[in-house]
């Protein structure tokens, strides 16, 4: 099996190499856990290893991606040839939807991508009654299964159970998920971040939450260290 670095060393090695190719991986996080971030590392590791990326993004257009991305020590500019960056308007629902099944395949295909980001689809699942959610996310998937990339697809948490997507539904259309959340021992202990692998098909991959943090060059994962 093929694995495909996500450009952060400890959850490389927590998965057993990477997320393996082709597949398409749910990223689950509390707000200001990182979820962005991570996904930012698994473009800016392609650009470097000579791939061509795709993101996809309900929430930040081209600019504010290329800044948040400086901001962590990731230069996107210098692979401009090789990244495509597209803001995607969740109010106009039909409309982005036949866009992504439309329009995507070809994008790919033109620009031979290998990886893709879609960056947050809470944003367009809320959009959608409880009917129609699992078929506007399967019809994503199914697009990113046909053209073969390996993609992170990030989504907010559940409220009452941040283990989960915010609708509960991601994780199960998709090959993985890892789960970015808020720990606490007790209420006397300091909060600390961990991060999980909850699910990873055909992977024999670490099941234990390990520690990480946010710094200035982005997400360090601590794999070898306790959360407390």
């Amino acid at each position: 099996m093929e694995f495909l670095s996500t450009g952060i060393d400890g959850l490389d090695s927590m998965l057993g190499g990477g997320i393996p190719r082709k597949h398409i991986v749910a990223v689950v996080g509390q707000h200001g856990t990182g979820k962005t971030t991570l996904g930012l590392h698994f473009i800016h590791a392609g650009l470097i290893n000579g791939e061509r990326c795709i993101i996809l993004s309900f929430d930040e257009d081209e600019d504010s991606i290329i800044e948040d991305a400086k901001n962590f020590g990731m230069d996107f500019e210098s692979y401009s040839d090789n990244i495509e960056i597209t803001r995607l308007e969740a109010a106009e629902v039909k409309e982005s939807l036949r866009k992504i099944k439309s329009d995507l395949p070809e994008v790919i295909k033109g620009m031979n991508a290998s990886r893709v980001l879609v960056d947050t689809i809470s944003i367009f699942e809320a959009l959608f009654d409880e009917g129609e959610r699992y078929k506007a996310l399967a019809s994503i998937r199914n697009v990113l299964k046909v053209a073969e990339v390996t993609a992170i697809i990030t989504s907010e948490a559940d409220k009452a159970n941040p283990m989960f997507s915010k609708y509960g539904l991601l994780e199960y259309i998709c090959d993985g998920a890892i789960s970015m959340r808020y720990i606490r021992g007790s209420e006397l202990e300091e909060v600390r971040l961990g991060l999980e692998v909850v699910k990873m098909r055909r992977v024999k991959h670490s099941r234990k939450p390990k520690p990480y943090e946010i710094t200035e060059n982005g997400i360090v994962v601590f794999e070898k260290e306790e959360i407390f």
